[in-house]
This record gives C-alpha cells, structure tokens and sequence, in this order.
C-alpha cells in the first residue's frame, strides 16, 4: 500500500530531518497545481505557476529570463502564480530583511512588482488590514493609512500557526516594495468579496501604503465617485453647526503647527527636484517655515470668523403672515486646480470648511510632495475634529485627485452625469491653464488669465509717495499676478523730472525698462518695447508710457489691463476720483502698491484665487466666492397660503421690508 510522505514523517514523531519542510513542499506542488487547475477552471483561468529563489532576482540574466517569460505567460491571457520553490532555496529567513530579499511570499509579492514597475501592490490576509494593535485586542483600531516612519508605533500580534511572517512581515514587505519604488501598497482582506476589483475602483478598503502621494492618488479613482463622496462631505459639512465647522478647523490650522517638520521635509523635496521647473514657478514652490505659519495663522483667522452660512440679507413680509428671507447658502462642490503654490492647498480648504463646501484639488507635479503632506494633515484633522456622526463622510471633505485625466472627466461630466459633479471650477495658475479650463468646460469657472496692472503716476503725485508705490509694485514679488506691468506717467512728469526720478529707482532695484511709443519719444526709456501693450512680464521688467491726462490714462488702463488691479498715485482728489471711478478693474487702489489684491491683506482671512470677470466673485474672492443663496418663505397664516388668493384679490401684497433676523 502507498504510504504518503506525512506518513512517512509521523512515523518519526517530534524527530523531523533537516530537510523536512523542503521535502514536504516538493511533495505538495502536484497536489497544489491540480488545485489551482480545479477552482481556476470554473472561472474559465487558465493558471502557470513560476518556482523561484533569491538567485533568479539577483542574477542579471535569471531576472531578465523571469521577467520575459512572466511578460509571456500575462501576453497569452495565462495567469501567473509565483511562488518560493521552497525545494532548493537557501532563504532561511531573515531577522530584518534587506531591501531585495524575500523570506516569505509577502517579500516575493513585493519583488515581483518592482520587476514589473507597478504603481499598486494589494497584499491580502485575513483581517480587513493593518491595526494598531492586534485585532483581538481591546480598542483595536485598524490604521487607513501608513507611512515609513509611523510603522514602528504599531503592536504586532505573534506570527499565526499557519504563517511563516504574520502581519510584521506585511508590514515589513509594503515598506520595502515603496523603497523599491511602488507607488502605493494595499493590505486589505482577502474574504471581501471581489476586493481586488474593489481598490481598483478606488474604494476605500484596507490600509493604504505610501510614502507620498494619497491613496485615491496612487491609482485610478473613479473621479464620478469622488465628486460624489465630496458631494456627501459637502451636505454633511451643511449640516454641521457653526460651532462644529469652526472646531474643524482650529484643528486644521493646529494640525499645520504641529505637523509643520512634515510638511516642510516634503516641500524641501519638491524644491531640491525642481532643476527643470520654470523660475517663477521655482520661486512660488518654496514654503518656509515662515510662510507656513502665516499659513496656518490665516486659518485660524478664518476659525474665529463668524459662521457665514444662514446669513439673513433680506428679510420681507409678502402679506401678513407670509414672510420671505434671502439667506446665505453654501455653493457645494469646488474643483480647484493650482499650480506651485502649495500654500493655496491649506488656505483654500479652510475656506472651503468654514463655508460648509467640499473641495476636490489638482496641484501642480512640481508640488507633489509638498500638496500630499499637506493633504494628509488637512485631511487627518478635519476626521480628528469632527463629530463622531460626520467622521466617515468628512473624510471626503478635501480630496486631491490623482493626475489629469480625473480633472478632464470632471470637467466634462456636466451632460452626461444625472446630477452636477462640480459647482464651480477655479484654475489658479499660468494663463494657459486658466484659458484651457475655460474652454472646456460648461461647468462655471472663476478665474482669470493674466495679471496685467498698471500704476498711473499723475502730475499731481508726490515724489517720495510715486517712488514707493511704483517699486513696490513691482519688485516686492515680480512673479505675482498682482505685480505691475505697466507703469503710465502723466506727460507733466517728463520735464518735472518726477519720471526719472522713479525710473531710476526701479532701475536700482534691477528693473529692466521698455518703452511705449510715448516714453521712447521722449528719452525717457531707450528700449523699445517688443511686447504687446497686454504682456505679463512676471520678472523685473516693465513697460513704461506717457499719457496726456488722467482720462487718457483711463482709455489706456481699460484697453489693455486684464481686468485685475490698477493703482492712481496723486494728490489731485478730482483726479484720484476720475481713476477709481471709470477704471473698469476688480481692484483699483489710489497711493497704494498693487500687491495689496491679495486675500490675506484684504483681511479675508485666504484666498479662494483672484477673479477678473463680473459674475458671482470679483478681486480676491474669500469665503464669500464659496457661498450663494437661497429664498425661504414661512408662512403662519391658519391653512396656509395660496398665489391664487392673491391674484382674485381675496389678499393683498404688502412687500414690507423687516429688521433682519439671525
């Protein structure tokens, strides 16, 4: 009679040979393949399986043959399954497993995906992910989302009877495949039915992996349903009370203190990999400390602002007992797309926040590192703070999407979706950007596409007054969209000697100068200007002109300016009157630099972005571009109201103004 290998071993009881797991594992590969042949057939899968060692991943030539032949079988519509051929391998285990080893197929799995250049490694095991403690343990709490140097706070269970690593050695091997350079990792339970299609439908299930980027951003999110989870944030940040949202976000902006190192280690990163960004996007890129604390002081700001939704701006009764409100609402859900500037991510969200909004971001690449850490702050806060009824949905509230392909779905989703996506679209950046969004989309955009400012210099300034304004409009930060482009001279300045005067202070400070028609026939500048009148020079340089008075100043201003922010320097009244009065910009400041359009200085707390149109927002656009409005009528009449009693005359309109209500 046969008598199996396990026969043969019981017979030896507790006194295994060496070899015996060996042995025992080359006696079940028959058994194993006929399995995998059975229950992959009724899926209609036809399985290969691949025996390997470390010596088939560290041999140039045996890595290359395995990666071939594993291309091959994936060609055919075979399925590949790689294992240890536990029969000759020399690996023992490892006590901490270098980078390129493997001691288990959870450290294989991780290989074979560098080998392949994956983005996405799904680990699965048989609880629902990582915890912070062992499952079984009272307060376990599973952990959504890990990076490096928080796997050292987790407590790790004893390795089960059944495993060779346990949940460590998960651990250990989701790390290693990010050194290795995979995108992301998953650990997620292998009983949940159809997991695997699942995560790649960017559900949110098991533990995330990364040491950047965000889990939604790793790989392809259905953007449809992130627009509709921000949807749900959106309705739950509504129904919050104005206390709950301000603690929301004193718990942001606390978060970016503390948290600070983190995000400024990241942005350290983006700024040392940006050999080949353009320079003034260079210059925007770099956060500092100090810049991240002012950051973080504008969202406290923004905390200790009075709750704008419910805001009563009419208040007026129709007819006795029928009375109409106009109240303040909040607009739903913003897609932002910016570029650089990584402090826009936090300074947008709390205005999103306080305004009861959910926002979907698109940064730049250059700013990689530094928008995922600041999402991962913003976003563990905002789950931190809120109540524990709105802490799942609130986990929608700011989502960064992955690349452009979701931001070209969202754009275009107005026709095809039963229900609006996004309510608002803003591009904050290049006018390119801006101009391409406007194009494609119907969804309403707010924005504007080129910073163009002008400071008109009358007869009637004074001289220190011209020069201070006029330098610092234009050297205080050259690359902002509020930096003057163009600097107008009233013709009385030329032989004041007022022009030069401020000319010469520009060109101190490095400026270089180009002359209009006006300025270069008049010695003023010598360079012609080879650049239209409506150029954005975004560096030190600077178009200079001479007009005849302030109403040709004001022709000049309106047909070239891109509608952004405008500056008269006089002591004339009448003159400064005629300027900010018929200039036609969303921002028009007499004796004061150009750089105060900004959302910050105007005491708004942050900025939404600067918007140059005449439709819902204007100049810098603060918690109020979040907001629109809503039309509530009550009616305390005794069985109500009908229009119908109105028009036969039975009642009659009073349309009386009443003291407004909160």
């Amino acid at each position: 009679m046969h008598r199996s290998l396990r026969d043969h071993m019981n017979d030896l009881g507790d006194e295994k040979p060496t070899h015996y797991n060996s042995a025992c594992a080359a006696a079940g590969q028959l058994a194993l393949m006929s399995l995998y042949d059975t229950m992959f057939s009724t899926c209609d899968i036809e399985p290969s399986q691949f025996l390997v060692t470390q010596r088939d991943f560290n041999d140039e030539g045996c890595r290359a043959n395995l990666k071939s032949s594993l291309s091959s079988i994936v060609g055919v519509g075979m399925l590949p399954i790689v294992n240890e051929n536990d029969a000759v391998s020399g690996n023992s285990g490892y006590a901490n497993v270098p980078a390129g080893c493997f001691s288990d197929n959870d450290g294989l799995a991780a290989l074979v995906a560098q080998l392949f250049g994956a983005e996405l490694l799904i680990l699965l095991t048989d609880v629902d992910g990582l915890y912070d403690r062992p499952p079984s343990a009272p307060g376990a709490k599973i952990i959504r989302e890990v990076h490096p140097a928080s796997l050292s706070a987790v407590e790790f269970g004893p390795v089960s009877k059944g495993g060779r690593g346990g949940m460590e050695a998960k651990g250990g091997a989701a790390l290693r495949a990010l050194e290795m350079g995979v995108k992301g990792v998953v650990m997620a339970s292998g009983t949940t039915q159809n997991v695997v299609g699942r995560l790649m439908g960017g559900e949110d299930l098991g533990t995330y992996f990364s040491t950047s980027i965000a889990r939604k951003a790793s790989f392809d999110a259905d953007p449809y349903e992130e627009a509709s989870a921000a949807r749900a944030a959106a309705r739950c940040l509504q129904g919050l009370s104005g206390a709950e949202r301000t603690a929301i976000l004193e718990g942001v902006a606390l978060a970016l203190t503390e948290r600070a190192p983190e995000i400024l280690a990241a942005n350290e990163a983006d700024v040392a990999a940006s050999s080949n960004v353009a320079p003034h996007l260079k210059q925007r890129l770099g956060l500092g400390a100090a810049k991240l604390a002012t950051t973080a002081a504008g969202v406290a700001a923004l905390a200790a602002m009075g709750d704008p939704l419910g805001k009563v701006y009419v208040r007026r009764e129709l007819a006795p007992g029928l009375v109409l409100e106009k109240r303040s609402a909040a607009l739903g859900v913003v897609l932002v797309i910016f570029e650089a500037r990584p402090e826009a991510l936090p300074q947008i969200s709390a205005l999103a926040l306080r305004a009861g909004c959910a926002l979907i971001l698109k940064g730049g690449s250059e700013a990689k590192e530094s928008n995922a850490a600041l999402y991962r702050v913003i976003r563990d806060a905002v789950v931190a703070a809120a109540p524990a009824r709105a802490k799942s949905a609130l986990a929608a509230a700011v989502t960064l999407l992955p690349g452009r392909d979701a931001v070209a779905k969202l754009l275009k989703a107005t026709d095809e979706s039963p229900a609006p996506l996004v309510d608002l679209v803003v591009p904050r950046g290049s006018n390119d950007l801006v101009k391409h969004v406007q194009k494609s989309t119907k969804v309403p955009v707010l924005g504007h596409a080129d910073g163009v400012c002008h400071v008109y210099v009358d007869a009637s300034a004074d001289a220190a007054t011209a020069v201070k304004v006029v330098v610092d409009a234009k050297t205080d930060y050259p690359a902002a969209c509020n930096a003057c482009e163009t600097v107008l001279f009233h013709e009385a300045c030329v032989g004041s000697g007022l022009a030069k005067a401020v000319l010469d202070a520009l060109v101190a400070k490095g400026v270089a100068l180009f002359g209009g028609p006006g300025a270069v026939s008049r010695g003023l500048v010598f360079t012609k200007a080879d650049k239209p009148e409506k150029w954005e020079y975004g560096c030190l340089a600077l178009r200079v002109d001479v007009v005849p008075d302030v109403n040709a100043a004001v022709a000049h201003v309106n047909a070239h300016s891109s509608g952004h922010t405008e500056c008269v320097v006089a002591e004339d009244a009448a003159v400064a009157d005629a300027f900010l009065s018929l200039v036609d910009s969303a921002d028009v400041f007499h004796n004061a630099s150009t750089r105060f359009a900004d959302g910050f200085r105007f005491g708004l707390g942050a900025e939404l972005g600067i918007a140059t149109g005449r439709i819902h927002a204007r100049g810098p656009v603060g918690v109020d571009g979040f907001l629109t409005y809503k039309w509530l009528l009550r009616s305390a009449t005794p069985g109500g109201d009908a229009a119908s009693e109105f028009s036969s005359g039975a009642k009659t309109y009073t349309h009386k103004d009443l003291a407004l209500a909160d």
